[in-house]
């Protein structure tokens, strides 16, 4: 019974603090200590099946916990999705399992080794997610972190796998560091006080704000204006299925709010995703209706929409540029990564879809960044579009700054999750996109989030009303900025890739030869130093 409930224990604070340390709730420091809790019990070397059992309930309470918004469209798809994402918990937690307790009455040198590898494991485990499974990255431990510029750096080295690989690396160290304190609390030994982990800790930690201070612009002063941009929130219910009425009305509010906003001094307008109830490219009467709303503003619309063709038998979810006079630019970005049980049905699915999800289309996939090139401000101007959960994949936000774009925009509906912390925790994954390649991203949502995010990860202007929510119907005006140095140069993670999660695949198989290498007694002063 007190075994038990002392699991139970276990699984809540690791919960408690996973969730915590997420956005909305935006506790970043609970990452720091998030396994600690967990890493000191599987040094005491429990069953593999308790093992199991605590990963997958601390796990799937987490992940429903933070992907409860979920439910407003698939209560089942919900709980399949954090059951799965669970796995991968569970892996690293049996892995770490196996090795932690063979390292950590060794030699530092070997534990260091054996904390990079478990470190390692993890990397290699969000990276896969972006893979396995229809692919779904979202939530890296990472995130965490999303409103702390000075730690977010590294990721423009490592991608955001480094910041998680350093979140996993220092529990490591401060889990052996207490673990220490406890088991020779009995013993007067100096070396008890004494951490080489803890240090080691502290010493990566301190390196996360020297690599910000060293990636600071030489002055701030040479920061130039880019151009000024306008964003509209519709505020739409996102509908499956609507009439002519309903087509009418979601169209007046967006002329609405586009009349309004027009009243204003900028360059580009962007509209959310789907922000046209039909498809742009397709329907002749919403094209019409879109060129005449361009014309009357005199400015150029990024905006999201459909392109429709029937015979060609493809449906895609996109981002448009319509310009004044020019009309709609027959280049167009289509999405690539549809959202499984919501665009598509993926195999072998076909017959148990309504049990999953709410389809909205059978949407086709596209295969390119399709950048924008627009001249706005008397500047040429290269913008790469993601849509809707795109932005949480790191490899297709690489693929639009490697094809040359100077700016990122993402187009999205998080109204489908209701005002809860979804559209919050969306935006937390452009914060990484950001850092990682240097740039500059721009969110448009049909109820929020809407804002900018500079290239070191800052959210430097948000789309609020007056009660300070970013729930709302209306629009704004701001600027955006950036640095010279930016502007034509690539990041070390845009120019190549993930190559620190191969290095992670290194440390792991690093971490089974320091298991080996570690069966070799070491001599009783090493011991008693280390």
């Amino acid at each position: 019974m007190i075994a038990a409930a002392s699991k139970l224990i276990l699984i809540l604070i690791t919960a408690i603090l996973w969730v915590a340390s997420m956005p909305p709730f935006d506790m970043g420091e609970c990452a720091y200590i998030l396994f600690v809790p967990l890493l000191i019990w599987l040094k005491m070397k429990p069953t593999y099946r308790a093992v199991i059992w605590v990963g997958l309930g601390s796990s799937f309470l987490s992940w429903i916990s933070i992907l409860v918004f979920l439910r407003h469209v698939t209560y089942i798809g919900t709980f399949l999705l954090a059951f799965f994402l669970s796995l991968y918990f569970i892996i690293w937690l049996c892995y770490t399992r196996w090795l932690l307790p063979k390292i950590s009455q060794k030699h530092f040198v070997f534990r260091f080794l054996g904390f990079t590898a478990i470190a390692g494991l993890w990397v290699i485990l969000e990276w896969l997610r972006s893979f396995l499974l229809y692919g779904m990255p979202m939530g890296p431990l990472a995130l965490s972190q999303w409103q702390r510029p000075v730690l977010l750096q590294i990721g423009a080295w490592t991608g955001a796998y480094g910041i998680s690989f350093f979140l996993i690396f220092f529990n490591c160290c401060l889990a052996q560091t207490l673990y220490r304190l406890v088991a020779y609390r009995r013993e007067k030994v100096t070396h008890r006080w004494f951490s080489p982990d803890f240090y080691m800790g502290i010493f990566s930690l301190m390196a996360l704000p020297m690599i910000y201070f060293q990636s600071l612009p030489g002055s701030f002063e040479k920061e130039e204006t880019i151009f000024n941009f306008a964003l509209v929130q519709p505020n739409v219910e996102p509908l499956i299925e609507w009439n002519a009425v309903d087509i009418a009305e979601r169209f007046a509010v967006l002329e609405a709010q586009v009349e309004r906003i027009a009243l204003m001094d900028f360059d580009l307008l962007l509209l959310p995703e789907g922000v046209t109830p039909n498809a742009i490219l397709g329907d002749y009467t919403t094209l019409q209706a879109t060129e005449a709303m361009v014309n009357r503003t005199g400015r150029p619309f990024l905006m999201g929409s459909q392109a429709s063709d029937a015979y060609a038998g493809y449906l895609h979810n996109g981002v448009f540029l319509v310009e004044p006079e020019l009309g709609l630019n027959p280049n167009y970005y289509a999405k690539q990564k549809l959202v499984p049980f919501g665009e598509f049905v993926p195999y072998p699915f076909h017959g148990l879809v309504e049990r999953f999800a709410a389809i909205q289309g059978a949407f086709s996939p596209g295969s390119t960044p399709s950048l924008f090139n627009i001249k706005l401000n008397n500047k040429p101007i290269k913008l790469g579009a993601l849509i809707c959960y795109e932005d949480c994949f790191p490899q297709l936000a690489r693929k639009s700054v490697s094809a040359g774009a100077d700016i990122l925009f993402v187009a999205t509906n998080d109204a489908w999750y209701g005002e809860e912390g979804a559209a919050y925790y969306h935006a937390a994954h452009s914060v990484l996109r950001a850092v990682e390649n240097r740039r500059p991203v721009i969110r448009s949502g049909n109820a929020g989030w809407s804002g900018w995010i500079d290239p070191y990860g800052k959210i430097r202007d948000l789309l609020v009303n007056d009660a300070n929510s970013i729930y709302f119907r209306g629009g704004g005006v701001m600027e955006l900025k950036s640095y010279p140095e930016f502007k034509a140069k690539m990041s070390f993670y845009t120019k190549h890739g993930d190559w620190f999660v191969f290095l992670s695949g290194v440390w792991v198989t690093l971490g089974f030869g320091a298991h080996w290498l570690s069966k070799t007694e070491l001599s009783k002063t090493e011991e008693s130093i280390c």
